[in-house]
């Protein structure tokens, strides 16, 4: 093996927005009352874009989870949080969820890949009430159903929100409308294809990468499975990974 390298590897990359999530698919949450539309918007939007969607109602179905208090949907919806960073490693996520405080929405975007988006999707309580064709409105109205967002739990102005989508049902703002505005979200940068035989990394592999990185490109380094040997020991799956580790919160793929 070559003399004067130690390479130390950590595996498991962290997960989180600010500390360092790897760069990769987009994840989408949309947030907003019962009956507001974010059902679905992200269903139009998981057919047109090719994304995994992770629903309020589902999901809840899924894990047998009742807890409408608020420390039950905090735990629940941080835990769906690190759910769609595990996911969007392999595929782009939508997440719809009513998510109705400020405070738990900043969490969630902390735990989110660098790079995920919030959206509010906006319609007044009373139109929210005309759609409600299950009743649960009426129901929380009458003291029925507790802790219901918009009658007897509040739903915290969305600041930290990056769009908003005005889903009333006024023209100009159908269903396709909003699934068009946001197309931007899924566009992939452009790519550019640099070969990876190289063992270790070094500051001039370190260079050219970086100049395509500052030009917004997507860089994909190609692997070649080459025999072990005195002048290269490392296997390709061991290159792979610690050039994926190394530049695990930029847009580079091996």
């Amino acid at each position: 093996m070559t003399s004067g390298w130690r390479i130390s590897i950590k595996w498991d990359s962290p997960v989180g927005g600010a500390s360092g999530a790897s760069m990769g698919n987009t994840v989408v949450w949309m947030i907003g009352l019962s009956g507001a539309g974010k059902t679905t918007i992200a269903e139009a939007a998981v057919k047109r874009y090719g994304a995994e969607l992770l629903d309020g109602d589902t999901i809840r179905d899924f894990f047998s989870n009742n807890d409408f208090s608020r420390e039950g949907r905090e735990k629940h919806l941080l835990g769906i949080a690190r759910m769609a960073s595990l996911i969007s490693k392999h595929t782009p996520v939508i997440c719809s969820f009513i998510t109705p405080y400020e405070d738990v929405r900043e969490k969630i975007l902390e735990i989110l890949p660098h790079g995920s988006v919030m959206v509010h999707v906006s319609t007044s309580l009373e139109v929210c009430e005309e759609r409600d064709v299950k009743g649960l409105y009426a129901k929380a109205r009458t003291g029925e159903i507790s802790n219901f967002t918009g009658i007897s739990d509040p739903f915290d102005e969305p600041k930290c929100a990056h769009m908003t989508l005005n889903s009333s049902g006024e023209p100009g703002h159908t269903v396709e409308d909003m699934v068009d505005q946001l197309s931007h979200l899924f566009e992939k940068p452009k790519a550019v294809l640099l070969p990876g035989r190289w063992q270790p990394l070094h500051v001039g592999h370190e260079w050219l990468i970086q100049q395509e990185l500052n030009q917004g490109k997507r860089v994909v380094v190609g692997i070649r499975d080459t025999p072990v040997t005195e002048s290269d020991p490392y296997p390709a799956e061991v290159r792979k990974r610690m050039i994926e580790y190394r530049y695990q919160n930029e847009d580079v793929e091996a």
